[in-house]
């Protein structure tokens, strides 16, 4: 038999079969207590048929361990290692047993992102955390004769970017990517025909030491970079033609390719607009070739004045966070602070005592909508104040900046900063998840404050390895 110096492993004969003592307080236990798991499996089952094929993979599986990842920003692979190496993670996920096996492979990370959308995901956050963050019913102030609804609770709104992982966007590094790309398209589809047709005559090397030369450049002036552009539009248009012509030939390409072309062909256009009329705006720009889908945010903050991920609307009530909507758009967020109001009366059955939020969202029609609904805005009111006007509480100021606090703990501890899934949908996994595993250590926290005793055994058997 093998003891440990704090008792807590008995390796009790030659099988190798021990017992493992659990603490209660760690936080993984304490989540897997407060995560809907029921909920989780009934709609993640809903997506498969009930025709005998290979099992699936739980939800308990699927979701823990895309909490685990957002928890520990960790990469897919090494988030299954932690899960092979800790068995209290293994605990979380639903195992039965410590195994010093993985539970699955890494790709299948993909594949739980996909099943486990964002509205999905928001969805488990709204029911893990309505009832603790539910407000308790306030008298409004001046009281209302006509109003019946009841309210309750501060509602703290704002928005921020999430940015993806991609390289800062230039004109000039577009160009140069999309012609190194069209430039493989012509060597795939030339490869059937080599040594009956000579391959299409392309400016691989020119553009390559056009643009070495123009990055290696400090400073380099506006003519400098027009000149450079115009160089490389007409090198992209050159493979783009060839490319069609190889086409219709007969050449194929496979669908991402496919996808990868037609991008390639939308980023041609807008730059063309954008140098012919001598611009360097357009609608829609394309940002990344590999992540077309990301748009420019300007955000008008020092240092980051525009960003280019998914904005996100959030809102904090009673310290928990709810994501109201996520877009790879820009979008004012002035225009969704109704929504707000609404799912706040969806969620705790009343309406905001008071709203607090920044300037963008102090707009004449949410100042006449929270009048209507009798709810506290805090602003500066319109026009000059009346000679025996209330003070105006400075507090709220403070009170305001808790939001501010929750988009620096996602952004710095759970992937805000830099979301690395490179599909939309799985993009927008990735920021639900995050906000879900953030309420969840907060849910997990106000369970150990129950008091309960420090140690007890689950039961969980455990195996040496052989």
């Amino acid at each position: 038999m093998y003891r440990t110096d704090d008792g807590q492993v008995h390796i009790f004969d030659c099988t190798g079969v021990y017992e493992f003592k659990f603490d209660p307080s760690n936080r993984w236990v304490k989540r897997a207590a407060a995560v809907p798991w029921e909920l989780a499996e009934e709609k993640y089952r809903s997506q498969f048929s009930e025709d005998e094929g290979r099992q699936a993979k739980s939800a308990r599986m699927a979701l823990g361990a895309l909490i685990i990842q957002q928890t520990k920003g960790t990469s897919d692979e090494e988030t299954v290692l932690e899960i092979t190496e800790n068995p209290y993670l293994q605990y979380f996920i639903g195992l039965k047993e410590f195994t010093d096996k993985a539970p699955f492979d890494a790709s299948m990370m993909v594949h739980f992102r996909k099943r486990f959308t964002a509205e999905f995901l928001l969805e488990i956050n709204e029911a893990m955390c309505r009832a603790e963050a539910a407000p308790k019913p306030e008298k409004v102030t001046p009281p209302r004769d006509d109003d019946d609804e009841p309210h309750g609770g501060t509602l703290i709104v704002d928005a921020t970017c999430a940015p993806a992982d991609i390289k800062y966007p230039t004109d000039t590094g577009l160009l140069a990517d999309a012609i190194e790309k069209t430039d493989a398209m012509i060597d795939m589809l030339h490869e059937p025909l080599k040594g009956t047709q000579p391959r299409p005559r392309t400016y691989r090397v020119k553009s390559r030491k056009l643009f070495t030369s123009f990055v290696r450049q400090r400073r380099p002036g506006p003519k400098t970079i027009r000149k450079v552009k115009g160089k490389q539009l007409r090198f992209l248009k050159r493979n783009l033609g060839f490319i069609e012509q190889m086409l219709q030939d007969g050449g194929q390409l496979s669908d991402r390719q496919v996808n990868l072309l037609a991008t390639i062909r939308t980023l041609y256009e807008q730059q063309k607009e954008m140098f012919i009329n001598n611009t360097h705006r357009c609608d829609d720009r394309i940002v990344s070739i590999s992540q077309p889908h990301i748009r420019p945010i300007v955000r008008g903050k020092a240092g980051t004045p525009v960003e280019f991920g998914a904005k996100i609307d959030m809102s904090v009530v009673g310290g928990y966070v709810f994501v109201n909507e996520i877009s790879y758009d820009a979008f004012h967020e002035g225009g969704l602070l109704e929504n707000a109001i609404i799912d706040h009366y969806t969620r705790f059955h009343m309406l905001p005592a008071k709203i607090l939020a920044d300037q963008a969202y102090i707009t004449r029609e949410n100042r006449k909508l929270c009048k209507e609904l009798g709810i506290n805005l805090a602003c500066k009111p319109l026009g000059r104040p009346p000679k025996d006007a209330p003070p105006i509480d400075k507090k709220d100021a403070g009170r305001r900046s808790e939001v501010e606090g929750k988009f620096g703990t996602l952004k710095t501890s759970y992937g805000w900063n830099r979301v690395m899934p490179r599909l939309p949908d799985t993009g927008m996994a990735a920021i639900a998840v995050a906000a879900l595993a953030m309420n969840l250590a907060k849910r997990a926290s106000a369970l150990l404050r129950l008091g309960l005793s420090r140690r007890f055994l689950l039961p969980f058997g455990f195996f040496c390895p052989a």
